[in-house]
């Protein structure tokens, strides 16, 4: 029996006809984005039921493990279509605008992979039943038994962050009779913990599930088995997105998943820019709406650790320096910006004091698997002989002939960039454009990084918009604090003024550098579509604007995203053809209307 540490019977019984209310159950067929939980849940004063801390919002979709002390973990399935085991789902990671201005190593658009390591005939008896009645419902983007063309596959990922109680239960033992007790810190995410101890945490609660419940894993030849382990940045991002839920443009083009026109307060605890009291603590796992994929406080609550070390993000791949660990989906403490799921931190392995903590920073865990097991190699040597047949000879050949970079263009760049490109251009030489240089050039390849070229320069020519309308609001109180210095005051007052002056100005000189720093990952994305074919990127062009005639239908912004693109293009064609100076400036006023570029 679990244990309360509460005397009175009338509050226990309270408790448990609270939790009738709060162990929401998701009917088939509902959006888990379009169901939210009651305001009741709320209430975090009572101690609370075991449910709280392991599963608070039911889906009939969940999957579920043993864990000690009459424990579960709960688990979401992630499902990837693709045509064999070579096959996989190439998607953007990263974002357009995270926040950092011109810092786009940290976590610019990039191509990465993800797949799963079990099929569904991997899996045990009871997960295969509700997954083939899923599927033949309908299962978002995941392939039904009955498709020829693609086959599902599976990881699956923890349904809420790592709990205090699931913690305490796998590493700290000492609960055979589960007389266990607990606390209203118990539902919280587990925070303040290493890398490395999350990965012992994994370790020892596969080992527990190998001693205890082998049957509940998926299981290959040879005794081999599944396993829980931190997940990797890609399937941490897959599925924060909202996996196999939404669509591929939701999925490739949007900074978060959808949020069906809910504020995103309904799915992240964060500290919004106008909230009168910022969250003061982690809130209890499963307090706000679940993604599309079932997959509760990827944004916010605690930043989660994932198994990647970090690696710069240059122009669409991976620097090859490894550095420290990668945090993802920020936590209570952080803005809108830095909860989004493409952003990414560095964190050291190792502080002075030994292995770097953080008491917002916790996990969640994947189930995966080897990919190799004895009693697959028929198929891979099969799968790969034929994959080597169709697309590796053929492949090079294609490659000698369609390139995205034009004849000559290799190293040098037109010579009427201006002063501010040639610096980038230096810089950019050195980082940026041998990028595109080593990219595979297949044609589906060459139009993917066209595309998000032109994408990105659009984004990054609306968030200086953006900052330049941020920057009339700001300029706007430094003029009425100034005025105000003009009155007849007292000098306590008058000081006070000064400082707040001070203030303003250092605020209007931050945006100012962020405009100027856009307007620089600006230009080094013309300077990046010169370097390709112009044939290959006017096509995308021209793609890019029917898709942007669709979503700006109903656009009231300053400057409309179709806008922007005929500027880029204009941009583009004049730096081609040594016909304009691009510089800071010129890139300045040419994007931001006139009107809001006043004053600068």
């Amino acid at each position: 029996m679990y244990r309360q540490l509460l005397p009175l019977e009338g509050l226990i019984s309270l408790s448990l006809k609270i939790l009738l209310i709060w162990a929401v159950v998701i009917p088939p067929g509902l959006s888990h984005a379009d169901l939210c939980p009651p305001e009741a849940r709320g209430f975090t004063r009572l101690i609370p039921t075991p449910e709280k801390m392991v599963n608070p919002v039911d889906f009939e979709s969940d999957i579920e493990l043993p864990m000690p002390c009459g424990g579960t973990l709960v688990l979401r399935h992630v499902c990837v279509p693709a045509e064999g085991f070579f096959g996989d789902l190439r998607l953007d990671l990263g974002c357009s605008d995270c926040g950092r201005g011109d810092y786009g190593f940290m976590e610019g658009r990039r191509k990465a992979s993800v797949s799963g390591p079990f099929t569904i005939e991997d899996l045990p008896e009871e997960w295969q039943k509700t997954l083939v009645a899923l599927s033949r419902r309908g299962d978002g983007l995941c392939p039904s038994p009955t498709d020829d063309s693609a086959v599902g596959f599976y990881y699956f990922i923890g349904k809420y962050e790592i709990t205090r109680f699931q913690w305490r239960a796998v590493m700290e033992g000492g609960c055979e009779g589960v007389d266990l007790t607990y606390t209203v810190e118990d539902p919280r995410p587990r925070t303040d913990i290493s890398w490395f101890e999350a990965v012992e945490f994994t370790r020892r609660y596969t080992e527990w599930l190998l001693e205890h419940h082998p049957e509940t894993l998926p299981r290959f030849s040879g005794g081999r088995f599944g396993y829980i382990r931190l997940p990797t940045e890609a399937e941490w991002e897959y599925a924060a997105r909202g996996g196999h839920q939404v669509s591929f443009d939701e999925l490739n083009q949007g900074e978060i998943f959808p949020t069906n026109e809910r504020p995103l307060a309904d799915f992240a605890v964060f500290t919004a820019a106008d909230a009168l009291k910022p969250p003061e603590r982690l809130a209890w796992i499963g307090t706000k709406c679940a993604n599309p994929l079932g997959v509760f406080d990827t944004a916010g609550n605690a930043a989660e650790i994932v198994l990647d070390p970090f690696r710069f993000s240059l122009g669409f791949r991976l620097h090859g320096a490894t550095g420290g660990f990668i945090s993802k989906g920020g936590s209570y403490r952080k803005s809108e910006a830095e909860i989004m799921p493409g952003r990414r931190e560095e964190m050291p392995f190792f502080l002075e004091t030994g292995a770097y903590r953080s008491t917002d920073l916790g996990f969640r865990v994947v189930l995966s698997g080897i990919v190799t097991p004895t009693d697959r190699f028929g198929s891979l040597s099969e799968q790969w002989s034929s994959s080597r047949s169709t697309d590796g000879t053929e492949e090079t050949k294609t490659n000698a002939t369609v390139s995205p970079l034009a004849p000559g263009h290799r190293t040098e760049l037109p010579g009427m960039l201006g002063a501010e490109a040639t610096n980038l251009g230096s810089e950019t030489t050195r980082s940026v454009l041998p990028d595109i240089l080593v990219q595979p050039s297949g044609t589906d390849t060459d139009a993917e990084y066209a595309t998000a070229i032109i994408r990105s320069a659009v984004f990054t020519a609306e968030s200086m918009v953006n900052y330049a309308l941020k920057r009339q609001v700001l300029t706007f109180d430094l003029d009425r604090l100034r005025n105000m210095t003009l009155k007849n005051l007292p000098e306590t007052m008058l000081d006070a003024l000064d400082g707040d002056i001070r203030k303003a100005r250092a605020a209007v000189g931050e945006v100012d550098a962020s405009i100027e720093g856009f307007a620089g990952f600006y230009i080094r994305r013309v300077i990046m579509g010169i370097q390709f074919n112009p044939d290959v990127f006017n096509a995308q062009l021209k793609k890019t604007h029917a898709e942007l005639e669709v979503e700006e239908a109903f656009s009231q912004a300053v400057r409309s995203r179709l806008d922007i693109l005929e500027i880029f293009n204009a941009h583009l064609e004049g730096a081609r053809n040594n016909e304009i100076m691009l510089d800071t400036e010129t890139v300045i006023r040419d994007l931001i209307p006139g009107a809001v570029n006043q004053g600068r």
